[in-house]
């Protein structure tokens, strides 16, 4: 009698397959909700299951999914991101427009164009004295029906249908210059709204222009209309001490300086050496140390001169004024306090 023969047994698993197998089920599982999986998540799943707590990308370096994660994606994606860094940097463009865009675009306070308040004018005034004749003429034509047909200014549709009455046509072209009249009002108060370059941001970008020559001449002259300038960038409180910092730190010859207060992608953005990009974040973090140090001082010198002084000495109300009027000053130029918060912290 002929033996059936035995189905083959199915190997054991190593631990390792059981771990490629069920990280592939996290991967070919669909997401929920139509979500993606992102890493955050897929480690979140697979580490209940492996009982592991090496991050999800040390576990798929050692798992290896050349299936999941091809080489020509690992490429591509390392492209993206040097591309990315190649805009970022000032001396990656070639010279003109291109270098221009991204020294501009390499700190808010440089961005900034021209309100052109002339030409704006010049078309505000065009189209007010066009609505003003279209004025004159609607005048005129009730003042003719007023004597001829005083009935047509009392209905609309006699009017329309009467022989010879161009009213509702001068009535559409008059909406249509008011239209492009509150067009042009609207525009100029936008425009007005922004702040005015600061003389230290349109320094800045001219010493840059001059000394580079990008473009030529007649097409860089914008820059010499400092007035029509404006700042794209909303000014941040106390800007304008910001800026006394950098340019202190930059006074500074020391390369510990740079390192703390700028990062790695502003310092390898050019190699200019006369241009010096700050880390906003850490000016920031600097100056609120500084006003913080002014608060503390201006709360505790006069309190210890007071106490120094030898009562009903005259020279009391002398230090209470004095740094009273220092406390007001550095308010306003440090901060953007109004002018009530000013008065109202002086007299706190």
């Amino acid at each position: 009698m002929d033996s059936i023969p035995e189905t083959p047994r199915t190997p054991p698993r190593l631990d390792t397959d059981l771990e490629k197998q069920e990280v592939d089920d996290i991967f070919e599982s669909p997401s929920q909700g139509g979500t993606t999986v992102v890493a955050d998540d897929i480690e979140a799943q697979a580490s209940p299951k492996l009982g592991i707590k090496r991050s999800i990308t040390d576990y798929l370096r050692k798992v290896s999914l050349p299936d999941k994660f091809p080489e020509p994606w690992r490429r591509r994606t390392i492209e993206l991101c040097d591309e990315a860094e190649r805009i970022q940097r000032i001396d990656s463009h070639p010279e003109g427009y291109p270098q221009l865009a991204a020294f501009i675009n390499s700190d808010d306070n440089f961005a900034m164009c021209r309100r052109f308040g002339f030409l704006h004018q010049r078309v505000l005034l065009y189209r007010q004295d066009e609505l003003r004749d279209l004025e004159d003429q609607l005048v005129r034509l009730d003042d003719e029906d007023k004597e001829e047909m005083p009935k047509a200014l009392k209905s609309r549709k006699l009017d329309d249908i009467r022989e010879g009455s161009y009213r509702r046509g001068l009535i559409q072209q008059i909406d249509e210059k008011l239209k492009e009249y509150v067009d042009v009002v609207e525009r100029i108060k936008s425009l007005s709204s922004y702040k005015s370059a600061t003389t230290r941001d349109h320094t800045s970008v001219s010493n840059w222009l001059t000394n580079n020559a990008t473009l030529s001449g007649e097409e860089s002259e914008f820059i010499h209309h400092k007035s029509d300038l404006i700042a794209l960038a909303d000014l941040e409180e106390g800007s304008w001490f910001d800026g006394f910092v950098e340019d202190c730190l930059s006074k500074i010859p020391c390369r510990a300086t740079r390192l703390l207060f700028t990062s790695p992608d502003q310092r390898n953005s050019t190699k200019d050496a006369y241009v010096h990009l700050y880390s906003k974040a850490r000016i920031n973090v600097l100056v609120r140390l500084v006003v913080c140090l002014l608060a503390v001082l201006l709360l505790m010198v006069p309190v210890v001169l007071l106490l120094m002084v030898p009562a009903l000495n005259p020279i009391k109300i002398v230090v209470i004024v004095l740094f009273t009027l220092f406390f007001s000053f550095v308010l306003s130029v440090c901060t953007r306090a109004k002018r009530h918060e000013v008065f109202g912290a002086t007299a706190a």
